[in-house]
């Protein structure tokens, strides 16, 4: 899918299109003066992989968030 030119991919995981346009919302404002090219989500294991890139640097950045709903944090 394409949201403002932006290639987005959503590998695996039950990720909807609302929360990959406010991830790429969010990476857009803190990286002022680049161009987002593309943002690539992968949902497993609790974790949010985010793999992204912008026009004109030769490398991605790849970015690991820990992601479990609510009713999966327990108090030991």
């Amino acid at each position: 899918m394409t949201m403002d030119n932006v290639t987005v991919i959503i590998e695996s995981g039950a990720f909807s299109a609302e929360e990959a346009e406010r991830y790429v919302r969010k990476i857009q404002r803190h990286s002022k003066g680049r161009t987002l090219k593309c943002v690539s989500f992968r949902l497993a294991d609790g974790y949010l992989d985010l793999r992204y890139a912008f026009e004109g640097i030769p490398f991605e950045r790849i970015r690991r968030i820990s992601y479990e709903t609510p009713q999966e944090c327990k108090a030991v």
